[in-house]
This record gives C-alpha cells, sequence and structure tokens, in this order.
C-alpha cells in the first residue's frame, strides 16, 4: 500500500501566490495555486533546462512554470518528503500518497515520480477530492428520459450495466452515482477497484493489488461468494474477469462495471473481444452508458453570436432544430482566462430491449448495431453534444475538439 503523510494547512486558496513570482515554497504555492484552478493533476517535467510545471485543467493540459534546475531539485525533494518516498532513489520508479486539508475537504494526491534521464526525475501528481454535491446523477448531464431509463435498470437489481469511454472520461464517477440510485444500507454492494479512487458509504470497497496476488478476477470471485446484491467492478481488462463479470449478471446479480469502448456499439464489441461469447453478452447486458467529458463554457464570458451555415447544418442532419444564437468561449478572470470553467458529459444511453439482445446474440457487426441503434432512436454522443452546444452549456469548438467530426470551413 501507498503511504501517506497529512500536510499541515499554511495557506488559504485565496492567498495564492503567482507562479511566475518568487516562491518562498515552491511545493505548497505550486498545490495551491492547481486547487485554485480546479486541476486534477500537476506535472512536473523534467527538461533540459530545470522542470517543467504543468497542470491538467478539465482535461487541458497548461503550461505554467519553468523551474531553473536548483528549484526543480528543491521542489522534487519537497514531493519526495511529502509523499513519504526514498529522496536518495532517484532510479527506480516511486508512488506515495499525501493528505492535504483544504478547509472542510480533506484531499488525496497520489504521487508517482519516475527516473528521466541521468540525475534527473518527472512526477505527477493526481489531486483527488470527494465531489460536494456527492454522487448525484443530476449534476452529470443526463435528460430525465435517459434518467428514466437508467433508474429502471438499476431498480430491477439484475442484469449488467456497462459504462463505456476513453481513459479520464468520468465512467468511475458514473458508476459511482448509479450505485447510489440504490439504497446501499438496504444492500449488500461490493466493489473491486484498481484503484479504489473515492469511499462510496455502504459499500463494501476492495482495491485490486496484483503484486501481492489479489486480481480483478480473484477478488470478484470472492466478492460472489459473499452474497452480494450489487457489484462495481473498476474496469474489465482481462478475459477471466469479463466472463465472471457477464456470469455474474446472469445469475441474478446487479453489475455496474466500466470498460473502454468509444460508444455503445463498440461496447459490445470489447466485451465479445475479451472472450466473452455473444450469446451471453445477449443475455447480460441491460443497459450501456458510452461518454466523453468536454468542457463547460464560462457562464460570466461566453459571447454570443450566431451559428454558421455550415454551423446550423450539423443540428439540421442530427434531426435537431438549429438554434438562433449560439456561444464561443472568451476567458475572464473568473476562469482564469481559459474561457471554460467545469466539465459536462455526453452520453449515448442504450437501453438493450429483447430484439437488440437477439441482434446481439446472433453476433451483429459493429456498424449494424450503431445504425439499429440510430433506428430505434438511441442519440449518438455527438447528438448530446450539439443539444449541449443549442442549450449554451458548451461551444461548439469544444464539440468537434471532442467528437470524431472536424469543423467546416
Amino acid at each position: 500500500m501507498a503511504k501517506s503523510i497529512e500536510i499541515s494547512k499554511t495557506k488559504k486558496k485565496n492567498e495564492i501566490v503567482p507562479l511566475n513570482a518568487p516562491q518562498p515554497d515552491p511545493f505548497n504555492s505550486i498545490v495551491w495555486n492547481a486547487i485554485y484552478e480546479n486541476a486534477t493533476d500537476i506535472h512536473l517535467n523534467a527538461v533540459d533546462r530545470g522542470i517543467l510545471i504543468l497542470y491538467r485543467v478539465d482535461g487541458i493540459i497548461h503550461e505554467k512554470r519553468l523551474l531553473s534546475e536548483n528549484e526543480g531539485r528543491q521542489l522534487m525533494n519537497q514531493v519526495k518528503t511529502a509523499a513519504k518516498l526514498n529522496a536518495t532513489k532517484s532510479f527506480i520508479p516511486q508512488e506515495g500518497q499525501i493528505k492535504w486539508p483544504d478547509e472542510d475537504i480533506l484531499r488525496d494526491i497520489r504521487v508517482t515520480v519516475v527516473p528521466a534521464g541521468k540525475n534527473a526525475e518527472s512526477a505527477h501528481m493526481r489531486i483527488l477530492s470527494f465531489p460536494q454535491e456527492g454522487w448525484s446523477t443530476s449534476k452529470l448531464g443526463f435528460s430525465e428520459e435517459d434518467l428514466e431509463s437508467i433508474s429502471s435498470a438499476i431498480n430491477s437489481m439484475n442484469g449488467l450495466i456497462l459504462i463505456s469511454g476513453a481513459t479520464g472520461s468520468g465512467k468511475t464517477s458514473t458508476m459511482y452515482s448509479f450505485a447510489s440510485l440504490t439504497d446501499l444500507r438496504t444492500k449488500m454492494a461490493f466493489s473491486i477497484e484498481d484503484p479504489v479512487e473515492f469511499n462510496l458509504p455502504y459499500a463494501q470497497q476492495i482495491e485490486a493489488d496484483e503484486r501481492h496476488g489479489l486480481t480483478m478476477y480473484q477478488g470478484l470471485q470472492t466478492i460472489l461468494r459473499m452474497d452480494p446484491d450489487l457489484v462495481m467492478v473498476g474496469e474489465i481488462r482481462d478475459r477471466d474477469s469479463a466472463i465472471v463479470t457477464s456470469r455474474a449478471a446472469l445469475s441474478g446479480k446487479l453489475v455496474l462495471a466500466t470498460i473502454h469502448a468509444k460508444d455503445a456499439a463498440g461496447t459490445v464489441d470489447a466485451l465479445h473481444y475479451l472472450g466473452v461469447p455473444y450469446y451471453i453478452i445477449g443475455g447480460s447486458v441491460k443497459l450501456i452508458v458510452a461518454q466523453n467529458l468536454m468542457r463547460r463554457l464560462c457562464q460570466k464570458c461566453a459571447e454570443e453570436r450566431t451559428p454558421s451555415k455550415e454551423e446550423k447544418e450539423l443540428f439540421i442532419e442530427a434531426n435537431l432544430e438549429a438554434p438562433e444564437k449560439i456561444f464561443d468561449a472568451k476567458g475572464c478572470k473568473a476562469c482564469n482566462s481559459y474561457g471554460y470553467q467545469g466539465l459536462v458529459a455526453i452520453f449515448e444511453i442504450a437501453k438493450i430491449d429483447p430484439d437488440t439482445a437477439h441482434l446481439i446474440t446472433d453476433g451483429i457487426h459493429q456498424q449494424q448495431l450503431r445504425d439499429h441503434f440510430r433506428k430505434i432512436e438511441i442519440n449518438s454522443m455527438m447528438v448530446d453534444g450539439l443539444i449541449k452546444v443549442a442549450q449554451g452549456i458548451t461551444s461548439i469548438d469544444e464539440l468537434y475538439r471532442v467528437c470524431d467530426f472536424k469543423a467546416k470551413d
């Protein structure tokens, strides 16, 4: 298990030291600035002239400052000391954890330090904090119709619900939110995760630890011997865990699992690629939620404009009414000049009805399944994104960035 140390709080978020100012305490200043900007990750990259500081904010990397070699060495020593890592070992990767108190929030900062050439190291710090609104589906960006389908599938308390998307698309948060739709106080709920990202009240959470012989597959087998009502699988990665997950759903358990795939049709193929027969997929899967994340426009500086002819055609081609106005990102003090503030998910919600289950059981081709979903009026993520553009939640440029099509000149 990674070691952790609790840092005493010495600076408030409203006392941020600009990163281009002299740094009396570079480690504290860098972390507090990252928290102030709502960054999820801090990267300390070794470069020719020292250490380059970068933040990931709302999924986008922003370069912040270049430290000299001496400043970088001091910062790296502070990071390793805070995470209780061996300061003298610069030739092997190390992992640790920091507990960072921030008013009423206790943040976990997961630290990874790796060698980066002769006498140099790079580090990554992932900042984790429990969502202030809790695990509520109302903040994720689902429509009322989608929420009804999700609630119906979860309330049945059986079958497999798959949440798919790329790395960093918010799949785990969605899984936790779905689990919270049922009263976990009256259920035996277990999860197997690698790692456990957040505490989910009333659920028994097991962390996979392959170095000590606890794989996802072994964890799943153990959970299924403990009379579960709800099983959560942090990520289906291998054949054994994929088959056990699917068979658990067939046996009458409610199983929530995440998997890497770009859309709902691709999710079926991803599960089959891991060795699950189509007839088991067709019999076990009740709902597929494919998702990605887009940045929310800053509501204090978003600029209104009339959509172009080509942009209006995108809405019409998606069978949507073209809006009379859309918004572009500008940038102001409130959003640190980014033009965006926060994230919203776009979804494809595919409820697997008996006809669709039959097609999957017969081994329907991925593109044919995708066409079938459109035929039965299951919106793609791009259509959901266009709806959110029309609502002023995000910009058309952000939709171009996230979805698989290019802006028209």
